[in-house]
């Protein structure tokens, strides 16, 4: 299988990222959803904004969302502020967010935690999510089909336990397992048989850190 570094395979799938259902990012919007809560007046910065799922949704409620990812191709229709920059390099002065977001990203850039950390204010949330470790561990690949050819995106292993920055304290973990959305997924796909095996362990975590007070 070929393998190929994530800005190049983001280009790739740009145009058709959000045609196809991702049980993945069923399960993650499902879970995640519910905690994003009291939107209205808030600062949220989406980093790994892809095409902007949760920017939109929280633009949606009330928020002013501003976008960043590291693909322009991604980037290309966002109907919200972006900015093209490294999420391990961010371009936001300190303490500027009320909430950030950070979704299926820390697997292609794991440094950029501390990153979430120092452009949140005092009180402020982030929420993270990703491919369970575990599952990654376990031999699930991030891949997908490009012209008939599968192909694996590279990534950065990391466990739960690394997610540590100055200042940010756990308040909750969430690790769910693929469920009946998920499964009917799976069967569109034509995958029906491989889904009891990927259901048996949490496919996911949903993450939510609050920046203490200085």
């Amino acid at each position: 299988m070929t393998v190929i570094e994530p800005r190049e395979a983001y280009s790739l799938l740009a145009d058709e990222y959000d045609t196809a259902p991702n049980a993945l990012i069923s399960l993650e919007e499902r879970t995640m959803a519910p905690l994003l809560r009291e939107l209205r007046g808030r600062r949220v910065v989406d980093v790994g904004t892809g095409t902007g799922r949760w920017a939109k949704y929280v633009s949606a409620r009330g928020a002013f969302a501003v976008g960043v990812d590291f693909c322009r191709n991604m980037l290309c229709a966002a109907p919200f502020p972006a900015i093209l920059a490294d999420a391990r390099r961010l371009p936001l002065p300190d303490s500027c967010a009320d909430a950030v977001i950070c979704a299926f990203t820390l697997g292609y850039a794991p440094a950029s935690f501390a990153e979430l950390g120092r452009i949140v204010r005092s009180g402020g949330t982030v929420f993270v999510s990703d491919v369970h470790p575990d599952a990654l561990r376990r031999g699930w690949k991030r891949t997908f089909r490009h012209d008939g050819v599968a192909i694996e995106i590279a990534h950065q292993s990391y466990a739960l336990e690394d997610l540590k920055a100055p200042g940010l304290e756990p308040a909750q973990l969430m690790e769910p397992c693929l469920g009946l959305p998920e499964k009917a997924i799976f069967e569109h796909a034509g995958c029906a048989d491989r889904f009891a095996e990927a259901a048996r362990w949490p496919a996911i975590f949903v993450a939510q850190f609050i920046r203490t007070v200085a």
